[in-house]
């Protein structure tokens, strides 16, 4: 056989072995966060945070930390790894809205830490609020926060998590 042929095989062969580590450091971080068998969580051991998702204008929507100071982003949230967060969202708007922690700020990114509250499907009506319990297990990481409506992450409807 000549060259070319041997060529064409290591080059195949290492686009495989680059899509395979590619699509591992892709999926392998952003596995479901584990929690100890048998762990139990009280009052005490979560921290309850609270954020509010609504629109600052006809064109711009916003997440904030209390109903009445929405920003686009919104504000960083800073997680401890390890520690058990309780998140709520309260939908101060007029519109349907949703919370996801994701790793980019766009409609269908992947989820991280199975941290969602409402979708597309089921969103969070006007008025109320849902929650989600999570386990920040990836330390040293930024993500980002967003709403899974389709159109409102553009409409500024982000912000990022770090997680310390």
């Amino acid at each position: 056989m000549d060259r070319s042929y041997y060529l064409v095989i290591a080059v195949l062969v290492l686009a495989i072995g680059l899509v395979v580590a590619v699509m591992l450091y892709l999926l392998v971080p952003l596995q479901p966060a584990f929690v100890p068998p048998n762990t139990v969580f009280n009052e005490s051991s979560t921290i309850k945070v609270t954020i509010y998702a609504g629109e600052i204008s006809d064109t711009l929507y916003g997440f904030g930390m209390s109903p009445d100071n929405l920003s686009s982003p919104g504000p960083t949230l800073r997680l401890q790894t390890g520690i058990p967060i309780n998140l709520t969202l309260v939908n101060v708007g007029s519109k349907y809205h949703a919370l996801q922690i994701t790793n980019a700020p766009r409609t269908g990114a992947a989820v991280v830490f199975n941290a969602e509250i409402g979708s597309i499907d089921v969103p969070v009506p006007p008025g109320e609020s849902k929650s989600v319990l999570f386990f920040p297990n990836i330390p040293d990481n930024s993500f980002f926060y967003i709403s899974s409506i389709p159109g409102e992450v553009e409409m500024g409807m982000w912000g990022t998590v770090v997680v310390d």
